[in-house]
C-alpha cells in the first residue's frame, strides 16, 4: 500500500472539511434513466466544491472578486459606450476627445484590473502562469470579437466567412492553449494520486479517484470559457449595431461578465487547493522534456533520493523527475530498475509496495522512505 503513514495521512484527510462522498445530487437523473447518472455525479461535484469554497474562502478572497466586478463595471458602463462616442475620431485624437471624467473613470479600471491580477498572483502560486493566461485569454476572445463586427455589425447573421478569418484564427489558437491547461492539471492531478494514494486494491484506487475528480472543475472550465465569449460577443455587439439592439446586448454583457469572475476564481483555486502550494502544474510531457534538457544520462530524469524513515541510513529507492518511485527489482536475478504501480520491464514482475530496509530491517510503505507529505 504506498501511501503516507497512518498519521499524516489521517492528518491530511481530517483538514478537509466534508470529503465530496458526503454529498448527493439535487435531483437524481439516474432515477430516471441509469444513463443520465453522470448528471448526478456533476451535481455533487459542484455542489462539494461551491460548499468548499463558501467554507474555505477568506476575506481576502471576496475582496479580490469585488475588485474584478468593480473593474469591470467601470470599464462596461462608461459614459463615453452608452452616448456612441465620435466614430470619426480615431488614434490619439479619439483619446484626447474623451472628457476627463471618462478617462479617469478608464485609468481607475486599469488600476482595479492590476490590483484583481496582483491578488491572483499572490493567492494561487501554483497557477500564476495560469491566471494570468486565462485573463489575457478573455482580453483575445473581445479582439475576436471586434475583428468579426468590423465588416459586419450585424455578427453572426449576414455571416460571411471571408471576413471571419483573424477572429477565427484567435479563438481556435485560444481553446487549443486553453484545452493545455485542462490537460496539465488533469495529468498533474493523476499524477498526485500515483504518489500518494496508489493501493494494490483497485476498488481503493477507484474511490480515491472519484475524490479528486476533475469533472465538476471542467465544466466549470467550459462554463468560464462560453460566458467570455458571450460577454465578449454581448458587448462588441452593443458597441457596433446601436440601431435596432437597444439596450438587451449591454445587460447580456454585464450579467456574464460578473458571472465570470466568480467562476474564474473557483477554477484558479480549486487545482491548489487539491494538489497543494508546491506542486508544478504541468503536463507529463512538458515534465519529460524538462527532465531530457537536463541532460541526466539515460533515464533523461533527475532522481531524487531516499532515507529510511527509521534509522535514517540511505536506501535505493529514487523519485524520478516525473514523479515515478523507482527502486531494483526485487526478484532474485533481475539487476533490471522497477517502477511502483508497473510490471518490471525485464521479467514482468510487479514492483511491491513496500520494502525492507537493508541497514534496520524496518518493513514500511515505500512512499514513507521518501519526503513528501500528502496535501489532499
Amino acid at each position: 500500500m504506498i501511501v503516507s503513514s497512518p498519521t499524516s495521512q489521517d492528518g491530511g484527510h481530517d483538514e478537509m472539511p466534508f470529503r465530496l462522498r458526503d454529498f448527493d445530487p439535487f435531483f437524481s437523473f439516474a432515477n430516471l434513466h441509469p444513463i443520465a447518472k453522470p448528471l448526478d455525479t456533476l451535481q455533487c461535484e459542484v455542489k462539494f466544491q461551491t460548499r468548499l469554497a463558501l467554507h474555505e474562502w477568506e476575506r481576502r478572497h471576496w475582496v479580490t472578486i469585488a475588485l474584478g466586478a468593480v473593474a469591470f463595471l467601470l470599464g462596461a458602463l462608461s459614459p463615453e459606450i452608452m452616448n456612441g462616442g465620435d466614430p470619426m475620431a480615431i488614434g490619439t485624437e479619439g483619446i484626447q476627445s474623451v472628457s476627463s471624467i471618462v478617462f479617469l473613470q478608464m485609468l481607475v479600471s486599469l488600476v482595479l484590473w492590476a490590483w484583481f491580477a496582483m491578488q491572483i498572483w499572490s493567492m494561487f502560486p501554483i497557477m500564476r502562469t495560469h491566471a494570468i493566461s486565462l485573463l489575457v485569454f478573455w482580453n483575445l476572445f473581445v479582439l475576436s470579437q471586434v475583428l468579426y463586427h468590423q465588416t459586419n455589425p450585424d455578427f453572426p447573421r449576414n455571416l460571411v466567412l471571408a471576413d471571419t478569418m483573424f477572429g477565427t484564427l484567435i479563438v481556435l489558437v485560444v481553446l487549443f492553449f486553453i484545452y493545455f491547461f485542462w490537460k496539465a492539471v488533469t495529468e498533474t492531478r493523476d499524477l498526485h494520486i500515483e504518489e500518494y494514494h496508489l493501493h494494490e486494491d483497485v476498488r481503493l484506487m477507484e474511490m480515491e479517484m472519484a475524490e479528486h475528480s476533475l469533472r465538476a472543475w471542467g465544466f466549470m472550465l467550459v462554463a468560464w470559457t462560453s460566458t467570455t465569449i458571450f460577454s465578449a460577443w454581448a458587448g462588441t455587439h452593443f458597441i457596433a449595431d446601436r440601431a435596432g439592439t437597444g439596450i438587451t446586448p449591454l445587460l447580456l454583457h454585464i450579467g456574464s461578465g460578473l458571472v465570470s469572475i466568480p467562476v474564474f476564481m473557483l477554477i484558479i483555486w480549486y487545482p491548489q487547493r487539491m494538489l497543494g502550494q508546491d506542486t508544478v502544474v504541468r503536463t507529463r510531457a512538458a515534465i519529460a522534456a524538462e527532465a531530457e534538457l537536463a541532460g541526466d544520462g539515460d533515464d533523461r530524469s533527475q532522481r531524487v533520493g531516499s532515507l529510511c524513515p527509521e534509522c535514517e541510513e540511505g536506501v535505493p529507492i529514487t523519485r524520478s523527475a516525473t514523479g515515478a518511485i523507482e527502486l531494483p527489482c526485487q526478484t532474485e536475478g533481475c539487476s533490471k530498475t522497477s517502477t511502483v504501480g508497473k510490471a518490471c520491464k525485464s521479467c514482468k514482475a510487479a514492483a511491491p509496495t513496500r520494502y525492507d530496509c537493508p541497514s534496520c530491517g524496518i518493513n514500511a510503505p515505500i512512499l514513507d522512505f521518501l519526503s513528501d507529505v500528502e496535501v489532499w
